[in-house]
């Protein structure tokens, strides 16, 4: 690698991780060859994931080349947590739809059927740490994992399975799929999608306490399992592709790189504190891929410039999905 490249995955560590917030907390957990027994959880260790500045950088790389091809956003609800055993049988018979749908355990078991699904209830009662009737504490975390219409079902449920092994190794958990063609629900959701309700309290006793670090990790992950199964994905929040800020591309004619500079065009307006410092760092990720050597790096400054400017907007099927009400 020559140092000009070098000083180029610098700076976009620098400037990159910033504006995607890039930690080992959000990192999603690595692959696992093999599952860890039921009882034996324990805090994963990143193991040198994107340790390096040049592997942080391909990363912001992958993240902005994600955006401007307008990959599907995933979506990773943490929705009400059920309290008590009440609130966990309730919410075991809502997400089977009574025993009509599937459930898949933690040790990829099919509980079919409401005689299945009371079994399972009183597993999830006596097992482990005992749970009360009714109780004040949270349980269980109900997550939903979504991905837009057209999204291959049984691919969102493999990536699914995927991610909950190895991010609740050690925890008991339930998961069953919704589609629009097999939800008996009168209004069915047409997003595939997951719902997932994980038992607070480990095996080994350690209890489950999401802080917005694991959100952030929980919507990565599920996009890098969702990739494996060869469905495009990303995760990037909103505040990440809008702008209110023009940018414009201007091509100087150097006899050895046709390098191209980047100008912005500041607008007089009221921007929140967020958004300032947010496009501030794209500011800088622009101007280091501009000076870049590479022709791939300056061609993603323009893409992106073109994103930002609004020519990269998404798709009218996907518009307005965040108000859809996954069932």
């Amino acid at each position: 690698m020559s140092p000009a490249i070098s000083q180029i995955d610098l700076k976009l560590d620098e400037w990159g991780s910033r504006l995607f917030n890039v930690s080992t907390e959000t990192l999603p957990r690595p692959r696992r060859s093999t599952r860890s027994p039921l009882g034996s959880a324990k805090p994963v260790s990143p193991d040198g994931r994107l340790s390096t500045s040049q592997a942080r950088a391909t990363y912001v790389r992958q993240k902005l080349q994600a955006m401007v091809r307008r990959a599907p956003q995933v979506v990773v609800k943490l929705v009400r947590a059920p309290k008590g055993m009440k609130g966990i049988s309730n919410n075991l018979t809502y997400i089977s739809r009574d025993g009509q749908l599937d459930i898949e355990d933690q040790d990829g078991q099919v509980i079919q059927g409401k005689e299945a699904v009371a079994d399972l209830k009183a597993e999830w009662r006596d097992g482990g740490t005992p749970i009360l009737a009714d109780s004040t504490m949270r349980d269980a975390f109900h997550l939903v994992l979504s991905m837009p219409t057209q999204t291959d079902p049984l691919s969102v449920q493999r990536a699914a399975r995927d991610f909950a092994m190895r991010e609740f190794s050690g925890f008991q958990y339930a998961m069953v799929l919704h589609t629009f063609e097999t939800d008996p629900d009168p209004h069915p959701s047409p997003h595939p999608h997951v719902h997932l309700t994980v038992k607070a309290a480990g095996l080994d006793g350690i209890r489950l306490n999401p802080r917005k670090a694991d959100l952030q990790r929980w919507r990565e992950g599920f996009a890098e399992a969702l990739r494996e199964h060869g469905i495009e994905a990303t995760t990037t929040s909103r505040v990440h592709r809008t702008t209110h800020e023009r940018w414009t591309v201007r091509h100087l004619h150097d006899q050895t790189t046709q390098a191209k500079r980047l100008d912005r065009q500041k607008r007089v307006t009221h921007m929140p504190r967020k958004q300032r410092e947010v496009m501030h760092h794209y500011e800088q990720v622009l101007k280091t891929l501009a000076r870049s050597e590479r022709g791939e790096d300056r061609q993603l400054a323009v893409d992106l410039v073109r994103y930002l400017e609004g020519r990269g907007r998404t798709p009218e099927p996907e518009r307005g999905r965040g108000k859809d009400r996954e069932r």
